[in-house]
């Protein structure tokens, strides 16, 4: 088992799109969040389905392979084509999502779009997901640095989202990430991170001495500087 503490809000906006939500099961656990696109009505359904089905799959059969995630991303998608299909409203709602699989001793994740995972050891930054984005690729080949990417004009263009298409759309880790105790994970939509630098959820994180804290001293940090209007701003915080 593994302490858990979510945050989704709708930040200046009348609608939040963005869902979050995890289940421990059978020694397992899964930890979800998306942000949906494509409208108010699309957006929130988008994101509400894909985390409910990839939940419902998981708790009918949970368990810990690349395999199973894979299977439960394609629960989801069905879902996702059958509301499509059964109401036109809904043909263009798409999503952000990032996803971790874990039997508490090992986690593997998997992600398509711009919400991102952080993954912390003893304080300190190791690893996280890249950008679906046209910024996020600008980085990847040099174009720009990473922190342009936060306030890049184009940020919000994405290269992919879950819009229905097939799960070899994600990017799933390459393997498995072992989980010491003190290890933390943090998974956020871009409404989250854009206000919250990295080296400030690391110098939270050291202060904090539960997933419930964390997530209240980096919110703090994003109020402060939010502008009117801002975006939904969701995170989902694990400490292992």
């Amino acid at each position: 088992m593994m302490k858990t503490a979510l945050l989704s809000k709708a930040g200046g906006r009348k609608h939040n799109e963005d869902y979050c939500s995890y289940l421990e099961k059978s020694g397992y656990g899964c930890y979800i969040l998306a942000d949906g696109l494509g409208g108010h009505r699309g957006g929130a359904y988008a994101s509400r389905i894909i985390v409910e089905s990839v939940l419902e799959a998981f708790s009918a059969n949970p368990g810990f392979t690349p395999e199973l995630l894979k299977n439960y991303l394609e629960n989801a998608r069905n879902s996702f084509l059958d509301a499509q299909n059964q109401d036109g409203s809904l043909k263009n709602m798409k999503a952000t999502v990032v996803i971790v699989l874990s039997d508490f001793q090992k986690g593997y994740w998997a992600h398509i779009g711009d919400s991102r995972l952080y993954f912390f050891r003893e304080g300190k930054l190791q690893a996280q997901t890249s950008d679906h984005s046209v910024p996020g690729h600008m980085f990847k080949i040099g174009d720009i640095s990473y922190e342009q990417i936060r306030f890049h004009e184009d940020r919000n263009r994405l290269t992919r989202a879950f819009d229905g298409g097939e799960i070899s759309r994600f990017e799933f880790a390459t393997k498995a990430a072992s989980l010491n105790g003190g290890d933390a994970i943090l998974l956020c939509t871009d409404g989250f991170w854009e206000y919250v630098l990295e080296k400030e959820m690391q110098s939270d994180l050291v202060r904090a001495n539960n997933p419930e804290t964390w997530l209240i001293m980096m919110e703090k940090r994003l109020l402060s500087r939010a502008e009117k209007g801002h975006d939904n701003y969701s995170a989902v915080a694990i400490y292992c």
